[in-house]
């Protein structure tokens, strides 16, 4: 009775993400209740994507030299390449500084912990997905804070050593959390009811909205215009990368392979992000507005993979 309805949103993921983030935005008082609870969230977030993951066999399959070679030189394109590439366009264009920066935050994250939740539902490989937000993951303490600080110079409202120490506690803390779970639980238990994980990630995934969407009606209400261009850059962002690159991965690797790699392109841990670059109030809200194409990803992806 009580995995029933678990089932129920999970079978339902997509739908749930789409009508959720909508839900978020319009019903009011929840996020008051939330307030301040972004970061626990963001690990909780983390650790349940991590309980489903078999490190040991990730491990064993990601150590093979050219699969290694394979995911380190994507994850380089992903967190060190794209986030120089995105700041170059960004000044050239003439885009305000806290639009550049918080592309460059969005573009220097690891993959979206939830990239293989989404590969499963659209039927991508999800190993590839796991595999290298794993990775990402494991990087981006090291790799973010450097990234910022040499593109971002003085604008990053906190210094190197404190941003990669905040980025680790909530990786460190998900992966313990994650590892405990998945030992109490048993891999065997969690894979058997992988549809509920499903619901439970969705509905978990509706619950971060209501915090981070606090506010949110009134800045738009207040400021329309800039929300909309925010709301525009993140589209871009997320759901034009993933389109862009997908004739690209898929010709290259196929498409179970090549739409998990267009997909953790485009899905980007922002509130990972977020969580660590605190008293940044536009990239706030461009981390809010982010989720709008991030949650429409399985509905749009599928029309367009034909998955």
């Amino acid at each position: 009775m009580i995995l029933s309805p678990l089932v129920w949103l999970g079978t339902r993921a997509q739908w749930v993400l789409a009508v959720g983030v909508v839900s978020a935005l319009v019903i009011p008082g929840p996020g008051q209740l939330l307030e301040g609870t972004i970061p626990f969230w963001v690990t909780l977030l983390f650790a349940l994507s991590m309980m489903r993951i078999d490190l040991v066999a990730v491990a064993r399959r990601a150590i093979g030299p050219r699969r290694l070679a394979r995911n380190a030189a994507i994850c380089g394109a992903m967190m060190l390449a794209s986030p120089v590439l995105v700041w170059w366009l960004a000044t050239t264009a003439g885009l305000p500084d806290n639009h550049v920066s918080s592309l460059v935050y969005t573009f220097a994250a690891p993959p979206l912990g939830s990239a293989a939740a989404f590969c499963l539902i659209l039927g991508f490989e999800a190993a590839v997905a796991i595999e290298l937000t794993v990775l990402g993951s494991l990087a981006s303490p090291i790799t973010m804070p450097l990234v910022s600080r040499a593109l971002l110079g003085d604008a990053v409202p906190i210094d190197t050593d404190e941003m990669a120490g905040r980025l680790a506690l909530v990786i460190g803390i998900g992966s313990a959390g994650a590892l405990g779970a998945r030992l109490l639980m048993g891999a065997g238990r969690i894979q058997r009811h992988g549809t509920s994980f499903d619901g439970l990630s969705a509905l978990i995934l509706v619950v971060f909205l209501f915090p981070l969407f606090e506010g949110l009606p009134g800045v738009i209400a207040s400021a329309p215009t800039v929300a909309f261009g925010v709301l525009a850059l993140c589209i871009a962002s997320n759901l034009g990368v993933q389109i862009a690159l997908l004739p690209l991965t898929r010709r290259i690797a196929g498409v179970p392979i090549g739409g998990a790699m267009a997909l953790v392109a485009g899905n980007r841990n922002a509130a990972l992000a977020l969580s660590s670059v605190p008293g940044d109030p536009m990239f706030a809200l461009f981390v809010a507005l982010y989720q709008f194409p991030m949650y429409f990803t399985p509905l749009v992806m599928r029309r367009i993979a034909g998955s």
